[in-house]
């Protein structure tokens, strides 16, 4: 049985009047900074990071956003709770366990593998929130997930009353929040005089890409980022995020992810490059999505993929908390407790 959230009265309220807002309100409060790196300043290229990893270091970064088109819909469907799914270190089942705990509705999650003896840092935080946490092997996680998927898609409650929500978050519903982060942008670049950028961001799903896509302004440039090696589905990948866009012919240029060797792979170049970054800005990076698109975003820059004079604003989708999982961050513990505490 699945144990009482351990969030305090005061902390659920602050987490429940953030959910229940309205996603643009979010996409103000985070800043766009200007980042100045050796590089980049000598290639004249300028450099705007979109700080949504600040918006809350349990719902940060696009999974907040993701959530939002499922949260109304469950609510819509009066359901009695949410269910979802994903692997140890599941950004988007951390953040859906806080906010279940915050709007005191139930959690459950189907976890990609068996049982480990030792649960990670994030399955344990989801535990601590109430989260009821479910394991079995790939081929029955994938079953299932079809099974659900079609059920959400139907709009439809399982048998004890829980609404599915695709994993990471995706899906149409997924997407219209993060629409709201190009309008956020949008505002705050006016504000900077800046225009003329090109828009990046790294990719899983291509959730956050499509309801970026579908919020261009005629002229606007976006760049995709994808944590996958795709190979030869890229052409796929790119066309399911123009459809769940509905934004068709707008310009979308995707970068496949050839550098480490697929989703979730690193190389000791990778943490190296997050050290580098993180003591020249200040900014923490996590190496699945962030760190991988500021690498390439960077060695594009060396390699004049990007002329003199460009702008760039590049979106930090947050997942600060995955970086519990990976042994080489760990000697900056610290550094990512503050951050995730601010």
């Amino acid at each position: 049985m699945a144990q009482r959230s351990t969030l305090s009265p005061s902390e659920g309220d602050l987490l429940s009047r953030l959910l229940q807002s309205k996603p643009i309100s979010w996409s103000a409060k985070t800043p766009l900074q200007r980042v100045m790196l050796p590089l980049f300043e000598a290639h004249n290229v300028e450099l705007y990071i979109k700080r949504e990893d600040l918006i809350d270091s349990r719902l940060s970064g696009n999974k907040l956003y993701k959530l939002y088109g499922h949260l109304q819909r469950a609510q819509q469907l009066e359901a009695k709770g949410l269910a979802s799914f994903g692997g140890y270190h599941s950004n988007h089942l951390h953040a859906l366990a806080y906010a279940g705990a915050a709007l005191g509705l139930n959690t459950k999650a189907r976890i990609r593998g068996f049982q480990p003896n030792q649960l990670s840092p994030t399955l344990i935080d989801c535990q601590q929130q109430g989260m009821e946490l479910e394991f079995g092997s790939r081929r029955s996680f994938t079953d299932l997930k079809q099974q659900c998927l079609e059920a959400s898609e139907a709009a439809t409650l399982d048998d004890r009353g829980y609404y599915w929500i695709p994993e990471g978050g995706g899906a149409l519903e997924g997407s219209q929040g993060c629409r709201a982060i190009i309008a956020g942008i949008h505002r705050q670049a006016d504000k900077l005089s800046l225009s003329d950028y090109k828009l990046c961001v790294p990719s899983g799903t291509g959730t956050t890409a499509a309801g970026l896509l579908s919020g261009l302004s005629e002229g606007d440039e976006l760049y995709v980022y994808s944590a996958l090696k795709l190979g030869q589905k890229a052409e796929a990948y790119k066309a399911e995020i123009e459809a769940q866009s509905g934004a068709h012919g707008r310009q979308l240029t995707l970068f496949d992810e050839t550098d480490f060797g697929g989703f979730a792979k690193t190389k000791p170049e990778l943490f190296h490059f997050m050290e580098r970054f993180t003591a020249s800005t200040g900014i923490l990076l996590d190496p699945i999505y962030t760190a991988k698109m500021f690498y390439r975003i960077e060695r594009q820059v060396g390699e004049g993929v990007w002329s003199s004079g460009d702008k760039i604003v590049a979106i930090h989708t947050g997942g600060l908390q995955g970086r519990r999982g990976f042994p080489q961050l760990m000697n900056n513990d610290t550094l990512v407790s503050t951050a995730m505490n601010k």
